[in-house]
């Protein structure tokens, strides 16, 4: 289960409380529920329990471990409850859990301290009640909750809700990701993780939520007690997943305070404003450090400061104002946020004999800046009152230049990871691999009785195109590559240069394209390298996207170690190149982080008029193609898919078609045989996160009208949703599309009304109800 009945835990209509509170915590929580609107049903003996009504919609809550059992929870799933927060210690047992199940019942815990719900429901043990907002905060861990909620409500920062997750004995940090994506009320997501429990299901939830909405991540090393600092493999997912990662838990606030109130950034330039010049310095320097633009004042700019301001003084990114009148420095400032060279406006303040802070926040909240500006007011005992005023008024304000550049960074590292990770790979002829050479080589030594080989490795490597030899070249650069296994997050690359001391190692996940090892041969400053030239950078690329594949097709091979030496376009590794086997691996899952390319789904189908035609499975550099289907379709056509007019398709809404998860997601491109530059269609399947349902769309190229490939394609999405477990396949459709609506009908689809769009109608498909024959 995924997102199943997580809107109960939120949103309940009866709340059963089990046990009475021995706890501090426990009694203010129950405090503050009987303080709201929900009906509340304390439990303090079984006949009570025995003699209350059912009601839909119910959550539980045990604080006394004699209910934690499962005849507990079949009474609470007969009275129709559909949620329970477990605080307790002690995890659920299988017994419970196996009972909560059969009820599709969720479980928020162990060692959940609860959640909240921006609509007054509060329902956690935390110190305060969080403000109500835009924001989603997804902890596990019980302090950083606290601290949080805590520091948000002192910045009038608001959440659209919170939830503890605890020890996860079933709703985790990937369901709640999955919900916040889909939750309208939540404009960004907060979230911290100590121990991820299931990789390919966060990664996937995480890469949903970040497409979705601003996601920001904070992990803490539980999973590991004795490792100190941040995961670096851990960081690379997260960077993959599209997620913003950030330090530290100052690091959090930050980034809650720049979600909560600065706007998408499509760029970074960064215009500091201050009252000093040693601030103007330090605050450029807190800029720069974190790799921000600094923004360049127009000439007449300049001039009219120069004007209004003679003492003015400039350096680059900022602008030394000195001490002039309160009123000037709202002219200044009004003048300075509108600018288009301009993205980002900190106005540094340091206190001033005679001139508090307090009226310069108070007259810049009365002004109603936007929320480009962000406030720094330094000092500590003569700031507080200042900071409260910027923070009430719904500004941006924080306590030093640091804070305020890294909020920007974080801002502006979600739009420049969406973009990154939406670029199309270039079309590159595919490589040359023996896969089947490689697995029988495999099974020899595994036969034999060897799980750790030399021979293995370099056998493995010939059939994938990387050549080997005894001695490296003088002048080589050399790369040291481990395929190996993280305990969480599964099988990934590292590599690192050989030879120049301690260079950091960079971590890579597959599947890698080309654009995706170029991106990690830059993480480890290969792209810089001064005895590297593009042909041995294109090399180092190939080699790696080679490495990546064996990770996917090869499932006995548990790590991999070789030396990679780069020269004369060439990439070839040592002969000291060892690989390690497993007899029994373990579930593509588990070993996977991200779903592979789904080859086996590439299939050929005849039409009516006797032309084969070939589907396969859409990949990122099929976007130039998909662009051009498109925009061949005649306006009518565009008119029936996309229900508007649209001339221009541009790379974001193709790379929404093309960059999928596999695991969600089916999108399939459609070619006469043997011309895979020309599209005949397009068809796309997206499951709910339950994997209960999935929506359907395609859309046929108007000259291939008429064939049969409507039926083809529809009838093949049912399949492969039948594949997938999904009793559920529905699309809507124009009301007057009759040719969509008959095709829909002749394959068991039911049509009715849509509710919601008096235009449209819903097509659905059900597994209990007809099969999708021709």
């Amino acid at each position: 289960m995924t997102i199943r009945n997580l809107d109960v835990l939120f949103e309940p209509e009866r709340l059963i409380w089990l046990g009475r509170p021995t706890l501090v915590g426990q009694q203010a929580a129950l405090d503050k529920l009987h303080a709201g609107a929900l009906a509340i049903d304390e439990i303090d003996d079984a006949a009570t329990l025995a003699g209350l009504r059912p009601a839909p919609r119910s959550l539980a809550m045990i604080v006394d471990p004699v209910w934690a059992n499962a005849a507990t929870v079949q009474r609470l799933g007969e009275l129709g409850c559909r949620a329970l927060i477990w605080p307790l210690r002690d995890p659920p047992s299988r017994e419970v859990m196996q009972t909560a199940r059969g009820h599709l019942l969720r479980i928020l815990g162990p060692r959940s301290v609860g959640v909240s719900h921006a609509g007054g429901f509060d329902a956690s043990i935390l110190p305060q009640s969080p403000r109500s907002g835009g924001l989603a905060l997804i902890v596990q861990s019980q302090s950083v909750a606290a601290a949080a909620v805590d520091w948000a409500a002192g910045r009038q920062l608001g959440f659209s809700w919170t939830a503890v997750t605890g020890n996860e004995a079933d709703v985790d940090v990937a369901d709640l990701l999955d919900y916040a994506a889909l939750d309208r009320h939540t404009k960004a997501v907060a979230v911290e993780v100590g121990r991820i429990r299931g990789a390919r299901k966060f990664m996937s939830a995480a890469r949903a939520c970040a497409r979705a909405k601003p996601t920001v991540i904070l992990q803490t090393r539980l999973a590991v007690r004795d490792a100190a600092g941040a995961d670096p493999v851990r960081s690379a997912a997260f960077a993959r997943a599209g997620l913003v990662e950030v330090p530290s838990l100052p690091g959090l606030f930050d980034a809650l305070a720049a979600l909560q109130h600065l706007p998408t950034l499509h760029q970074s330039r960064v215009l500091v404003v201050a009252n000093g010049a040693a601030l103007c310095a330090l605050s450029v320097d807190a800029v720069v450090r974190q790799n921000l633009e600094l923004a360049k004042l127009p000439d007449e700019v300049s001039l009219w400061l120069q004007a209004r301001l003679p003492s003015v003084r400039f350096r680059p990114g900022a602008v030394d104002i000195g001490d002039p009148a309160l009123q000037q420095v709202l002219e200044v400032l009004d003048r300075l946020e509108n600018l288009r060279e301009v993205d980002a406006l900190v106005y540094v303040r340091s206190p001033v004999a005679g001139h508090p802070h307090e009226p310069f926040a108070r007259a810049l909240a009365e002004a109603r800046f936007g929320p480009r500006v962000l406030t720094v007011w330094l000092g500590l005992e003569s700031v507080q009152t200042a900071r409260r005023i910027s923070a009430q008024a719904g500004q941006s304000t924080f306590t030093s230049p640091d804070a305020a550049a890294r909020a920007i960074s974080y801002r502006w590292e979600y739009t420049r990871n969406r973009e990154l990770l939406t670029q199309t790979p270039p079309r590159l002829p595919p490589p040359r691999l023996d896969r089947e050479r490689a697995s029988r080589h495999l099974q020899r030594h595994l036969d034999e009785g060897s799980d750790s080989s030399h021979e293995a490795a370099l056998e493995l490597l010939s059939a994938y195109g990387i050549a080997s030899q005894s001695r490296f070249h003088r002048e080589a650069l050399e790369l040291e590559v481990h395929l190996e296994r993280h305990l969480e997050l599964g099988l990934h690359l590292a590599l690192r240069i050989r030879g120049f001391g301690l260079l950091p190692w960079g971590h890579g996940f597959v599947p890698l394209d080309s654009l995706l090892a170029a991106r990690l041969l830059g993480v480890i400053g290969l792209d810089t390298a001064a005895r590297l030239d593009a042909a041995d950078l294109a090399a180092a690329n190939r080699a790696l996207v080679r490495l990546a594949q064996i990770a996917m097709d090869q499932p006995a091979v548990e790590r991999l170690e070789l030396r990679l030496a780069l020269r004369k376009g060439r990439a070839r590794a040592a002969r000291d190149a060892r690989v390690w086997l497993t007899p029994g691996p373990a579930p593509e899952r588990e070993r996977l982080a991200l779903a592979p390319y789904p080859e086996g789904l590439r299939q050929t189908r005849p039409l009516r008029d006797g032309s084969d035609v070939v589907m396969r499975p859409v990949l990122p550099e099929d976007e130039p193609v998909v662009i051009a289907l498109l925009q061949s379709l005649d306006a009518e056509s565009v008119r029936l898919r996309f229900f508007a007019h649209i001339r221009h398709f541009t790379h974001a809404m193709a790379a929404r078609m093309t960059q999928i998860d596999y695991d969600r997601e089916l999108a399939f491109v459609v070619y006469p045989a043997g011309t895979p530059e020309r599209l005949l269609a397009l068809c796309t399947l997206i499951a709910d996160p339950d994997g209960a349902c999935a929506e359907f769309a395609l859309v046929v190229h108007q000259d291939s009208a008429r064939r049969g490939l409507g039926k083809v394609l529809l009838q093949m999405l049912v399949e492969r949703a039948r594949d997938r477990g999904i009793d559920c396949v529905w699309g809507q459709v124009l009301a007057e599309n009759r040719a969509m609506i008959g095709l829909a009908r002749s394959l068991g689809f039911r049509v009715r009304a849509d509710p919601q769009e008096p235009t449209c109608c819903r097509v659905e498909w059900r597994a209990e109800a007809a099969p999708a024959t021709g």
